[in-house]
């Protein structure tokens, strides 16, 4: 028997807010975000096992995982070699704007570290995210951040109240590379107010939060999957407060009336249908 495996969950997040202000000399664009932990997540788990680093996730299982990349860059980074064994249970949907991939990487990064002994400092294992890719920082962080750069500079934000959700995703997911390839086409940047958002999640205010949400990536999501605009109209018609695409989508979030009503909403669209919906809330 090998070692037993450590454990913990990967939290999804929404964007709250996310502008893009342009594209940067390295190709990437600079944008501004609201990002915000969500209580749906994966569940992962590593152990020291065997001689290779091997990642298991159904049909994502394999080196093209970002769980994967990140547990060579940090065995890379800890100087350390050895076979590392990673168990992913997936339950945030793959091309939805919810960080799944990047939220199991972080996982992945924290508990390679408690298995090391703490073997990186908080400081460099950020550092480690950033390289992983653009939300895993934020995903090793988690709460109420303001994003910029890439995504990767990050900034607390007062914590967001329990806001319920309902989250709603076509079958078909975006690619974020179109998405952003979409958005150049169309070429309209906006720009978020950080003290607007510090002044609503201060006040703890839905009222104020539904009104800041906003996407710029959405006109461009739509265009590759036009349905993301019925599914928001549904769970507006269905009394949500507020309705938003996540990141580059597909997925859709509905700000519900507390948690009865988010219920009452997803057995509605189940109803209907609907295939894939979860109710969930910001944590």
């Amino acid at each position: 028997m090998g070692e037993s495996f450590l454990t913990t969950f990967a939290n999804a997040k929404i964007n709250l807010a996310l502008a893009i202000n342009g594209v940067r000399e390295d190709g990437f664009h600079d944008l501004q975000s609201v990002m915000q932990s969500i209580e749906l997540h994966d569940i992962v788990k590593v152990r020291r096992y065997g001689e290779n680093v091997v990642c298991r996730c159904g049909r994502l299982s394999g080196s093209g995982n970002l769980a994967y990349k990140a547990a060579m860059v940090f065995l890379e980074q800890a100087k350390l070699s050895g076979g590392i064994e990673i168990e992913i249970e997936k339950h945030i949907p793959i091309q939805a704007g919810l960080a799944g991939g990047s939220a199991d990487a972080a996982a992945t990064l924290c508990l390679l570290n408690q298995l090391y002994d703490e073997a990186l400092s908080p400081d460099e294992l950020l550092k480690l995210a950033g390289i992983c890719g653009a939300d895993v920082a934020f995903c090793l962080q988690g709460g109420t951040m303001w994003a910029t750069g890439r995504g990767e500079r990050l900034e607390p934000l007062p914590k967001a109240p329990r806001i319920d959700l309902v989250l709603i995703k076509p079958d078909s997911g975006v690619n974020t590379g179109e998405a952003y390839r979409q958005f150049d086409l169309l070429g309209q940047s906006g720009q978020l107010s950080k003290a607007d958002w510090e002044q609503a999640l201060e006040e703890k205010s839905l009222e104020k939060i539904k009104e800041l949400l906003y996407n710029d990536l959405e006109p461009a999501s739509i265009q590759l999957v036009p349905i993301i605009q019925e599914y928001k109209q549904i769970l507006l018609d269905l009394g949500c407060s507020g309705a938003l695409m996540s990141g580059s989508g597909s997925s859709v979030f509905g700000i519900a009336q507390g948690e009865n009503h988010a219920r009452q909403v997803a057995s509605e669209l189940r109803k209907r249908g609907f295939k894939h919906v979860w109710v969930t809330n910001t944590i």
